[in-house]
Order: structure tokens, then sequence, then C-alpha cells
């Protein structure tokens, strides 16, 4: 495997909106990749019953910000700092 010095973080994120038919609540599905790699990634049911699929998919993007944060905080404490804006994408 090859070396790789890119530390740009890029988050998708996505939800599945009352996708438990017993008690209606969304689904979290998140993967964060830095430099290409993939280095995280979680699917969870959410907390609260949403009431729409924007307030699902607000849920999703929230989690999934701060795992960004997260990330970056890591490589900076790891001594790779990274002064490239973070990247999150959502499916809307």
């Amino acid at each position: 495997m090859a070396k790789n010095d890119r530390t740009q973080i890029i988050g998708y994120s996505d939800s599945n909106w009352a996708g438990n038919a017993i008690d209606r609540k969304s689904t979290t599905v998140y993967c964060m990749f830095v430099g290409g790699n993939l280095v995280s990634w979680r699917s969870k049911k959410q907390h609260v019953i949403a009431c729409s699929s924007v307030k699902s998919e607000y849920h999703a993007m929230t989690s999934a910000a701060c795992e960004l944060i997260w990330i970056k905080c890591l490589l900076s404490e790891l001594g790779f700092p990274s002064s490239i804006p973070m990247t999150l994408f959502c499916d809307n």
C-alpha cells in the first residue's frame, strides 16, 4: 500500500425515515474518509421519532458532523493537522 499524506476529511450521511415498522424510528448512516481512506462508519437507530424525512436527515447530519469534528481533533493530536475544510455530503 502506498503512503498517502493527504488529510482531507470527507463525510457522507444518509437516513432511512421511519424505517422501523414497529416503532417508526429512523436509521442514521454515515461514513468518514481521510485522504480517500475509510476510517469510520456507523449505522444506528435514532433516539427520537422524526416527524419528517427532513428532520431525520438533520439528525443524521448532526451525528456525522460530530464525527467529522472528532476525527479532525484526533488527527491534530496525532500530529496531522489539516487546514483543508471538511466536507459533509448528504443525499438530499
